[in-house]
C-alpha cells in the first residue's frame, strides 16, 4: 500500500488530505448514508433467527458497503472481484513469505494490487470523462484538485484509494465486532441503545440529521473501542530529539505507540477491563488527557475517515438493534486474535433473535 494517506508526511500530506476531504463533506456523506441503510438494513432482515458467526459476516457486509458506498457500484460480480483483490492485498501485507513465489498468499496480493491498479486508472479517466461520475468516494477522489486548482495525479488516486479502502474495511470490521460482542456481554446497555434508537427512528431507518442524537451509541462505541482498539499499534516518527523511560530518542527514530497499552493503563482510566460507556460523558471527556483514547490516531494524521466509520455503525446499531435481540451463542469463545487487526478466535458466534 504504497504512499497512502497515513505514509505521507509534512507539506505533501496536508494538501492531498485537503484535496480527499471533499468525500467527506455533508453531501456525499449524506449519499453513503443511504447507502448504508439499504445495505444494512437488507442483510440484518437476512442475519436473524439463528446462531452465527458476527466477524466474518461483518466483513463481508462492510466490504459490499465499501463498494456501493466508496465505489458507487452495485452488488454483483464486478464488486465481488474487486473485494477479493483488496482482501488479498490485505492478506499479503502481513504474510510471512515475502516473495511473490506461485501460489502463495504474496502472490495473490499481488496480482490483486495489479488488478485494482488497472482497475482504477481505467476508472479514473472515465469518471473524469463524466462518465459514470456520482457522490460515492471515488468519483469524488478522482475529481479533486489541490490548491491550485490541478487534478490530483492519477497514480496518487490510485494509491490513495487502495490505502483508504485498505483502512475502511479492516478497522470498521473490527470495531463493529467489539461493540456487539460488548452488548452481547452486557445486555443492560443493550436495552438503554435499543430504547435510544427506536426513541430517535421510531423503528425506520436513522436520518442523517438523527446521527448526533444517539449519543449513548456513540458511547457504547467509544469504550469497546478504548477496550478493542482497531488498530493496537500505531507507528510514528520522532520529530526531534526526546527523553522517555529514561532513555534519550533521536530525531528522526521509528517510534511505536502501544494503543491497547494506553487504552488500559491505570493511569488513566479506574478499572479499564470494565465495559463502562459512562466514561464518555462530555463532562468526563473534558478530565481526561487527549490522548488517552486514540482509536483513530491524532494530531495531523488522525483517521481522515473517522467521521463515516461513527455513521455507519450508528447505521448499524440503528438496523440491527431495532430488529433483533444480541446474545452470546452456547459455548462461544472470549479468546482474541490481537494482532495485526484484533477479532474473535472463533468468529464471535452469536444468536440474534428476531423482535
Amino acid at each position: 500500500f504504497p504512499r497512502g494517506l497515513m505514509l505521507l508526511d509534512f507539506d505533501k500530506h496536508r494538501a492531498d488530505r485537503r484535496a480527499l476531504s471533499i468525500a467527506f463533506k455533508p453531501e456525499p456523506m449524506r449519499h453513503y448514508m443511504g447507502a448504508l441503510n439499504r445495505g444494512i438494513a437488507a442483510r440484518v432482515t437476512a442475519w436473524g433467527g439463528g446462531p452465527m458467526q458476527f466477524y466474518p459476516a461483518i466483513k463481508e457486509l462492510s466490504l459490499d458497503l465499501a463498494a456501493d458506498s466508496f465505489l458507487g457500484l452495485p452488488w454483483g460480480p464486478e464488486a465481488d472481484r474487486i473485494n477479493r483483490a483488496f482482501v488479498d492485498m490485505v492478506a499479503a501485507s502481513v504474510t510471512p513469505i515475502r516473495r511473490a513465489l506461485p501460489f502463495t498468499q504474496m502472490k495473490r496480493g499481488i496480482d490483486g494490487r495489479a488488478f485494482l491498479v488497472d482497475y482504477f486508472t481505467r476508472e479514473i479517466a472515465r469518471r473524469r470523462a463524466g462518465e459514470g461520475v456520482g457522490q460515492d468516494m471515488f468519483s469524488q477522489f478522482a475529481t479533486a484538485t489541490d490548491e491550485a486548482g490541478a487534478l490530483l495525479a492519477a497514480d496518487e488516486v490510485v494509491d490513495h484509494m487502495n490505502f483508504l479502502m485498505m483502512a475502511a474495511h479492516d478497522t470498521i470490521t473490527s470495531s463493529a465486532t467489539s461493540l456487539v460482542w460488548c452488548l452481547a456481554k452486557h445486555p443492560e446497555w443493550q436495552e438503554k441503545l435499543r430504547a435510544e434508537v427506536l426513541a430517535v427512528t421510531g423503528g425506520k431507518d436513522l436520518a442523517y440529521e438523527d446521527l448526533g442524537k444517539l449519543e449513548m451509541t456513540e458511547m457504547a462505541f467509544k469504550e469497546a473501542l478504548r477496550l478493542v482498539p482497531p488498530v493496537p499499534q500505531m507507528p510514528r516518527r520522532a520529530l526531534k530529539d526526546f527523553e522517555f523511560g529514561g532513555y534519550c530518542i533521536p530525531a528522526g527514530t521509528g517510534v511505536g505507540i502501544n494503543v491497547h497499552w494506553t487504552h488500559h493503563s491505570a493511569e488513566y482510566w479506574d478499572e479499564p477491563e470494565r465495559f463502562d460507556p459512562m466514561r464518555f460523558t462530555k463532562e468526563a471527556e473534558k478530565t481526561r488527557h487527549k490522548y488517552a483514547w486514540v482509536p483513530f490516531g491524532g494530531g495531523a494524521h488522525m483517521c481522515l475517515g473517522l467521521h463515516f466509520a461513527y455513521m455507519q455503525v450508528k447505521v448499524l446499531m440503528a438496523q440491527m438493534l431495532s430488529r433483533t435481540r444480541i446474545e452470546m451463542a452456547a459455548g462461544a469463545s472470549d479468546d482474541c486474535q490481537a494482532w495485526p487487526i484484533p477479532k474473535p478466535k472463533d468468529g464471535l458466534r452469536v444468536v440474534l433473535t428476531p423482535l
